[in-house]
């Protein structure tokens, strides 16, 4: 007897350690594609630099700021930059510290879906495979933005509520909430109904739910008690620039609209995962939240106007509609894998942005709309393949002009201020008529027919000269005191008397600053004529993203920045 039970011990323990192998070369497979798909697309985006210098900026002495002077949280996301922060101390290169991020986070992101499948069927290897054919999720799977971090812990959180025993899954589900917030504030959107919904089914604990749900959610409450004592807001300045633009509810939907559009024609794949997963998610009772967190989000981009680079707004709710379609798959069986495996197989030419995308990989397709292929624009310039064949990744025109610039230091103003502003340096104060880096300018509303996610701010009188001269000579008086106030909580010492007050005015009083006489309509530079008001205009100048200007005075001068370089 003993003999026998010994031989099935035996054999199980066998099978079972197949089992293992089996699973563990089934995840390598998966990683492996995965990482092939992310290493021939890998890039980093223009934006990303603006973080970077924020990076360089703090690593310099000069705190978390964008120009040195003045405090302003240019960046959405608090926890990708303190990843970003020591490593980039450690390796002197931003560029290849956010690859290598990415990397990571990508490969945390695919062990912690195998963990929420508990076993690689053909259902979970369906779905995953789908994200494959993603041409929003592959391309931001690195990027140089938070979005592969975004991925990593929003698995996380699927897998906690999931797997995770109901003991420990209060305090892990708001701490997962908490960081997804300090790496992209509304990510939360995607979750807040399952923990929601959590939190409500534990009420029979209440003191120990509570607890549990504050402790897990106090980084993010002591990053927002941070920001506002340090920045002066509770919100990064991006989300003032792009949120508060002054444009209408229908104008979003609209922009909205086209975002979605934009995804069904270009990246089909997506969109029918997007769908399939939020449709079969909400007949899903065991996960129906996280199919409301997907209909909350698609709600969400219709009140902030979605944004203009294409596909970046849907790589995270991406993941979660891949786990809703394979739980799905799983439930219904061998018809439903079989159509998914065919949907698959007749769009296997999404595949040539993704796995197969070449390194000559030039794409610069820009929509009426606005919304754009922003890998398209950057990737033979700042893609990891191109820069590997070139040996640099500081070729890019704008990186070289602000190389130049270092060189002449000054007030300069610029319509995409990422590359240059990192590559000139702290010396050089930049004025950013977008607002993302600017703390008077986001708080004014922007002109009316501008393009998507660059919400152009027109200049009001006296603030050139303010600029320039560092001290108030605004001609409004309500926007005198809105330059007052921000200059006082930005600039003046974190002590300094009156700054908590004029915080106070900045976030709880903004009727004070309403202006009746500024035009938001009046863009320009003094002395350059304007000739479009067209969306892909700026300053008045059609197409005038590349344009630097210098600002000299007062009385203001302003001088067009020329280059005597051939960028290749």
């Amino acid at each position: 007897m003993r003999h026998a039970n010994l031989k099935q011990h035996l054999q199980a323990l066998a099978s079972s350690n197949k089992i293992i192998v089996k699973q563990t070369y089934l995840w390598v497979l998966v990683l492996g594609l995965f990482f092939v798909a992310v290493a021939k697309t890998a890039w980093v985006s223009e934006d990303a630099f603006i973080t970077f210098r924020t990076v360089s900026n703090a690593l310099g002495g000069y705190g978390l700021t964008w120009n040195p002077i003045e405090r302003v949280q240019a960046f959405t996301h608090p926890l990708w930059l303190a990843l970003l922060l020591p490593f980039t101390a450690l390796s002197g290169d931003p560029y290849w510290t956010s690859i290598a991020l990415s990397f990571v986070a990508l490969a945390m992101t695919l062990f912690l879906v195998g963990r929420i499948w508990g076993r690689w069927d053909i259902a979970a290897l369906l779905a995953t495979a789908s994200l494959l054919w993603s041409h929003a999720f592959i391309d931001y799977s690195t990027s140089g933005l938070e979005n592969p971090l975004t991925h990593a812990l929003l698995a996380g959180y699927v897998m906690v509520w999931l797997r995770e025993e109901p003991q420990r899954r209060t305090f892990l589900l708001a701490l997962l909430v908490s960081l997804l917030f300090l790496t992209r504030p509304d990510a939360i959107v995607l979750v807040a109904p399952s923990l929601a919904v959590h939190v409500w089914q534990s009420r029979q604990r209440f003191a120990q739910t509570a607890l549990s749900t504050v402790v897990g959610l106090l980084p993010a409450v002591l990053w927002v008690g941070f920001s506002l004592f340090y920045y002066g807001s509770p919100v990064p300045n991006t989300a003032l620039a792009k949120v508060q633009n002054g444009l209408t509810l229908a104008e979003n939907a609209e922009q909205a609209t086209n975002y979605i559009r934009w995804t069904v024609d270009r990246d089909t794949v997506s969109a029918v995962l997007l769908l399939v997963g939020t449709v079969g998610g909400l007949w899903d009772r065991k996960l129906r939240e996280f199919a409301i967190g997907l209909v909350l989000w698609t709600a969400y981009l219709f009140y902030v106007g979605a944004d203009y680079m294409g596909g970046r707004f849907f790589s995270a709710p991406l993941l979660l509609a891949c786990l809703l379609v394979g739980f799905k798959l799983r439930k219904h069986g061998g018809l439903w894998k079989a159509l998914w495996t065919a949907y698959l197989a007749i769009s296997v030419g999404a595949l040539q942005v993704t796995v197969f995308s070449p390194s000559s990989f030039d794409q610069k397709i820009l929509a009426e709309s606005g919304v754009a292929d922003e890998r398209g624009f950057y990737y033979q310039q700042l893609g990891v393949l191109p820069v590997l064949r070139r040996g640099t990744w500081n070729s890019h025109p704008w990186l070289l002009e602000g190389a130049t610039l270092k060189e002449v230091p000054g007030t300069y103003t610029r319509c995409a201020v990422g590359m240059t502003g990192y590559a000139g340096g702290p010396d050089i104060y930049w004025i950013d008529p977008l607002a993302l880096t600017e703390p008077f300018l986001a708080r004014l509303p922007a002109r009316t027919g501008g393009r998507v996610g660059h919400y152009e701010r027109a200049f009001p009188a006296g603030y050139l000269e303010s600029t320039v001269a560092r001290q108030n000579l605004i001609l409004d008086p309500a926007l005198s005191r809105l330059y007052a106030d921000v200059d006082l909580a930005t600039r003046a010492p974190l002590t300094a008397p009156g700054r908590m007050a004029a915080i106070w005015r900045l976030n709880a009083d903004k009727g004070a600053y309403i202006s009746e006489s500024f035009d938001r309509q009046a863009i320009g530079l003094p002395g350059v004529k304007v000739m479009s008001r067209s969306k892909f205009s700026c300053y008045g100048v059609p197409y005038g993203w590349d344009g630097i200007w210098r600002i000299d005075g007062p009385p203001v001068v302003v001088l067009r920045a020329s280059f005597n370089f051939n960028p290749q």
